[in-house]
């Protein structure tokens, strides 16, 4: 995909459709979130979407990527979580 969010992906328009577009479960309303988990510590952002008005292809992305990075300030979701250290490596 083009790194301009207006540029269709498939088609290579520029027919992106402007607005709020989300995904969500259809029970519960929630929104779908793309879950990192890696040395006990769970990070998530929503998913976005864009959707082409000329040939109504979907593509899918997060906003803030950086969201996903661990850093040594966060803590492992289970207290009692045991594992190698982080190194530079991990980030």
């Amino acid at each position: 995909m083009s790194n301009d969010r207006d540029t269709c992906g498939k088609c290579g328009e520029k027919s992106i459709i402007k607005g709020d577009i989300g995904l969500r479960t259809s029970r519960d309303k929630e929104l779908i979130m793309v879950v990192r988990q890696d040395h006990g510590v769970e990070k998530s952002v929503p998913l976005q979407t864009s959707v082409c008005c000329q040939c109504g292809f979907v593509d899918f992305y997060v906003q803030d990527p950086i969201h996903l990075k661990i850093s040594t300030e966060d803590k492992p979701i289970n207290p009692d979580f045991q594992q190698r250290p982080l190194l530079d490596a991990d980030f």
